[in-house]
């Protein structure tokens, strides 16, 4: 076969396969770019779905965590409700602390106030200062002298509380002191109100039983005085 031949069988192989740049191989590449272009916009179109969804979540928390911020800042506002002792999870004022202020009595606690408890000086407890004789048992009676004479020996000075002012001064005895001298309530660390006032009563009734004493001394002494000069007057020469 000359070299004619050959060249004339090689442009008939080439046009049954198709040679580069024919339609068929257009249309392939065409079909597979295209194929790859949906899946590039689909990739992108998820990609943007799924951007959308994470700050639709964003939003969501956000809006989540600002509704626990406003409930938290109202619940810091309003403060604990008033209703039973302890009914609000928060702290509460124990036994002998303070309630004076509006602050929530634990369970099984009131706020003692009124008469005998002094105005701002309400406190928290399981037996509030009652003065009814119904609910009193156990009565013994009181030696006055005796009270006297330990709220005479009862180191009583000034001093003011390690929260107050330099200008704040307050008047007693401490209550350790007065927890041993008398021997009242369950604690040394205060003064219940009624037991302060009970002392007081006691020993103004004691340093009146003493006053009565000294006056009928006194009297006493002054009718002897008054005889011995009427004695002395009538031995005593008549003057010129």
């Amino acid at each position: 076969m000359s070299f004619k031949q050959r060249a004339q069988v090689c442009v008939v192989f080439l046009v049954a396969c198709g040679a580069p740049g024919d339609k068929n191989t257009s249309a392939s590449t065409s079909s597979t770019t295209g194929v790859t272009g949906g899946s590039d916009t689909g990739t992108q179109g998820a990609s943007t779905s799924t951007s959308a969804a994470a700050t639709s979540s964003a939003a969501t928390t956000d809006s989540t965590s600002a509704t626990a911020t406003s409930t938290a800042t109202t619940s810091a506002t309003t403060g604990p409700t008033s209703g039973d002792s302890g009914s609000t999870g928060g702290a509460c004022s124990k036994q002998t602390e303070p309630c004076n202020a509006g602050q929530q009595c634990c369970d099984g606690l009131t706020c003692c106030s009124g008469v005998p408890v002094p105005r701002g000086e309400e406190f928290c407890s399981d037996n509030c200062p009652i003065s009814d004789r119904n609910a009193k048992t156990d009565l013994r009676p009181v030696d006055a002298s005796e009270v006297l004479s330990r709220v005479v020996a009862l180191d009583i000075t000034t001093w003011r509380y390690k929260h107050d002012g330099a200008e704040v001064r307050h008047l007693g005895p401490m209550a350790q002191d007065f927890k041993a001298a008398f021997g009242l309530w369950n604690t040394d660390r205060m003064i219940f109100p009624l037991d302060a006032a009970g002392v007081s009563l006691a020993a103004i009734q004691g340093l009146h039983r003493r006053l009565v004493a000294a006056e009928a001394e006194n009297d006493d002494l002054r009718a002897r005085l008054d005889r011995l000069e009427r004695r002395l007057a009538a031995l005593s020469p008549a003057q010129p």
